[in-house]
């Protein structure tokens, strides 16, 4: 499911979006150009924005920090979609948040 196709509805997700969407438009190039890239697919970019609309502001941004958190050398790589299932876990357990690694949420 690309981030793309959904609108956000609140007016948080919205202001994440959009600080998502400024950082695309304006320091990504640049990034870019001096040879940064993500490692992973989806870019982590599009995983914040994806896992903002699917978990909200606040587990979407976890979520975001833990996935920039793993594209470094000798991190993890390759194809890494944002859980849409929201897991019953409470706000303090962030590193529970994304659920078991390599397990597949429909």
């Amino acid at each position: 499911m690309c981030c793309q196709k959904k609108t956000p509805h609140s007016p948080e997700k919205w202001i994440g979006i959009a600080a998502i969407k400024a950082y695309r438009w304006t320091l990504s190039p640049v990034f870019y150009a001096l040879g940064v890239r993500c490692r992973h697919e989806p870019s982590c970019s599009l995983y914040a924005m994806d896992a903002i609309l699917a978990q909200g502001l606040w587990r979407g941004s976890w979520l975001a920090l833990g996935r920039i958190g793993r594209c470094r050398p000798g991190g993890s790589h390759g194809y890494d979609p944002a859980p849409q299932v929201r897991t019953d876990v409470p706000w303090w357990k962030v590193w529970a948040f994304r659920g078991t690694p390599g397990q597949a949420l429909e």
